[in-house]
């Protein structure tokens, strides 16, 4: 059942990615993957990697709210970031995750979450707001 869910959310343009804080290993889908333009077969898929994706000027942000995240202070991330493509330009994605494992000592075990592609509404609001001024 889990490789279908997987495949509803590819389906609707979700990339699906999940995290083991504690093994520090991230499995990305492929939908994830492509929608940067990378090959699945040849993306190397660590958290530096990924993390190295993110734009600098968003990367203290998204790793704050990640160790809220696994901290409890909050249930839910939800962030726009950018995020580095392979022709080297970068595009905005809603990255929306929740851990839904803990070890025995209470320790997130296992986080999930979803990459949505929102660089083109990003894009248009940013050109209303100049039309606008």
């Amino acid at each position: 059942m889990q490789k279908e869910y997987i495949h509803i959310l590819e389906c609707v343009g979700h990339g699906v990615w999940e995290w083991d804080p504690i093994g520090n290993r991230i499995t990305l889908s492929p939908q994830w993957v492509s929608m940067l333009g990378y090959e699945y077969e040849t993306f190397q898929q660590t958290k530096d990697m990924w993390m190295s994706l993110i734009h600098p000027e968003d990367l203290n942000y998204c790793l704050n709210e990640l160790t809220s995240l696994l901290s409890g202070r909050i249930k839910h991330y939800r962030h726009q970031h950018r995020m580095l493509c392979q022709d080297g330009s970068y595009k905005w994605v809603l990255d929306q995750a929740k851990v839904v494992a803990y070890n025995p000592h209470g320790y997130p075990s296992k986080v999930v979450g979803t990459h949505t592609d929102i660089h083109e509404l990003r894009t248009t609001v940013e050109m209303y707001k100049q039309q606008r001024k």
